[in-house]
């Protein structure tokens, strides 16, 4: 697919694309959000941090971070929870996980349990099921 942008016609690969197709679902606050997002990747890219070369910092350990942990205090609630959210997301999709490794099953499971949105999904299962408790059998 290709687009028009500043009058002149650009092929949309497979990636923009996907992008392109979320943006209509977005209200104006997060677009605003994804903007900034945006313009910080941009930043990185102009950087060097997506080169093969070793990125300056990357060896830091934020838990510890003086700096990082007076800017995550700085930030509005809203901000962190957003910040908050996106670790959550990043760190679950990176997890790798196996039946066969407990520990890595329970970091799983404590991911899915901090995942505002898995919690909200499963509130309403169980409100839609909620029906079904006063059906005489025993649990599982």
């Amino acid at each position: 697919m290709s687009t028009l942008l500043n009058n002149a016609r650009t092929e949309v690969g497979p990636a923009k694309q996907r992008i392109l197709e979320k943006l209509p679902e977005l209200p104006s606050e997060a677009l605003d959000q994804l903007n900034d997002f945006a313009s910080l990747l941009v930043a990185r890219a102009q950087g060097g941090f997506y080169a093969d070369n070793g990125v300056p910092g990357a060896d830091i350990e934020l838990s510890t971070d003086e700096a990082f942990l007076k800017a995550l205090r700085l930030v509005s609630s809203k901000d962190a929870q957003l910040i908050h959210q996106y670790v959550l997301m990043r760190a679950s999709s990176s997890l790798k996980w196996s039946y066969e490794d407990p520990k890595s099953l329970s970091i799983a499971m404590e991911l899915m349990a901090s995942d505002p949105f898995l919690r909200k999904e499963m509130k309403t299962i169980n409100r839609e099921f909620s029906c079904a408790e006063s059906d005489g059998l025993e649990p599982y």
